[in-house]
């Protein structure tokens, strides 16, 4: 059957996530263990429409393509928001537990290789194809798994652009559902701590006091707050063109977040702190959009010439990550409730994207409570650390496997 493709417009997308949002906050309400297990419903409502969108593909033969541009943006303005929250206090205080993340993460790079290349072999394939159902894909992403299947050492591997975006894609799923209950288990089994204690909501600052609702709507302190991203991600623009004149490549969504963090510190400086509450409110906004659109634009039946190999990297990969979330990154960030919640968001990012993990994050901390310090070390080591190392381990990899 010849398929027809139907392009998608940027508002309309913008539209459809928002009622893939709506459609899985009604679904998680009515389902208790989707209620229960921190799965955001930008993941339950996008994966409804995805295999909608699949079952149209089939019959009547109608295809949908997805625009990027406004869901790249909203990814920028999240982690502007994201720091401009980032206070360097907040930085001293993490310290140790962000490095120790880094080694976390260093050991997922090592490890979800090995059991690519394993897996790759045990199929009749090349070795090397077996870092396209590692790293590249999880830890990386769509994006990593597409730049490195242009590489010339992907250039004799069969197939490894699809089956690299073949595993992201499940990867992305896969992070978005797994991550919230297991961090839910962890958080029941978590101890009660001083960090629990210091996180229960504090007493209004000086820049809440007497506030009415006029004040919490009021469009002058909406616009400010707008104007605070926007300086972000016009300082992380900035940034971007420095990194690459230096022969740097850092990512866009580090420099904005750079940009927010540099505001928001010396705002402090000068003694006129940022509207942190409103700020997180737009980015978690933002974060919600995004992922509802990147749920919308899965392709689910380009999975199906690896179902094979997929499956069984799927079940080991997921195995993996859980088992260095449960019994290694848990225990070492100290079993309490933010312990819990970073491990899910680990599971998000080392298996999907960064997003699902903060999604998810997001979720848990509605229900189980705010863990800001969660939030901070795993966005830190994630975005700071992850892809410098992830990098450099393919690269090495790719040679002495070549």
């Amino acid at each position: 059957m010849a398929v027809t493709t139907i392009e998608v417009s940027e508002l309309a997308m913008f539209v459809l996530a928002i009622v893939a949002i709506l459609v899985g906050t009604a679904v998680n309400g009515r389902v208790a263990s989707l209620r229960t297990s921190g799965i955001p419903p930008a993941v339950t409502g996008g994966l409804l429409f995805a295999a909608l969108a699949w079952v149209l593909r089939a019959w009547p033969g109608v295809e949908f393509a997805w625009p990027g541009t406004i869901r790249t943006l909203l990814l920028l303005v999240f982690f502007s928001g994201l720091g401009l929250s980032a206070k360097f206090a907040g930085l001293r205080q993490g310290g140790v537990q962000v490095a120790l993340l880094c080694v976390a993460i260093a050991l997922t790079i090592v490890m979800q290789n090995a059991v690519g290349i394993v897996l790759a072999r045990a199929f009749g394939q090349p070795a090397a194809l077996g870092l396209f159902v590692g790293s590249i894909p999880f830890l990386g992403g769509h994006g990593t798994a597409a730049a490195w299947a242009q590489t010339p050492e992907a250039s004799t591997l069969p197939a490894a652009f699809e089956l690299g975006i073949a595993a992201a894609t499940l990867g992305l799923i896969v992070g978005g559902v797994v991550g919230g209950p297991v961090a839910s288990r962890l958080a029941r089994r978590a101890r009660s701590s001083p960090a629990t204690v210091a996180d229960l909501p504090a007493a209004p600052t000086a820049t809440d006091e007497g506030r009415t609702l006029g004040d919490v709507l009021s469009s002058d302190r909406w616009l400010k707050a707008l104007l605070l991203i926007a300086t972000s991600l016009a300082i992380g623009e900035i940034l971007q063109h420095l990194s690459r004149n230096a022969s740097l490549n850092l990512p866009a969504f580090l420099t904005a977040m750079f940009g927010g963090i540099l505001i928001t510190n010396l705002a402090d400086v000068v003694r006129r702190p940022v509207d942190h509450e409103l700020a997180e409110l737009v980015s978690t906004i933002a974060l919600r959009l995004f992922l509802a659109m990147s749920m919308l634009s899965l392709k689910l039946w380009e999975l199906i010439p690896f179902a094979g190999l997929l499956a069984a990297v799927i079940v080991a990969q997921v195995a993996l990550i859980v088992a260095l979330a449960a019994f290694v990154l848990f225990p070492v960030l100290g079993r309490d409730r933010d312990a819990a919640i970073a491990s899910g968001g680990f599971i998000g990012f080392a298996m999907g994207a960064m997003p699902v993990g903060l999604g998810t994050m997001r979720r848990l901390a509605e229900t189980l409570g705010p863990a800001p310090h969660a939030f901070l070390i795993i966005t830190l080591a994630a975005s700071l650390f992850t892809d410098t190392a992830n990098a450099i381990a393919i690269q090495a990899l790719l040679d002495w496997l070549n």
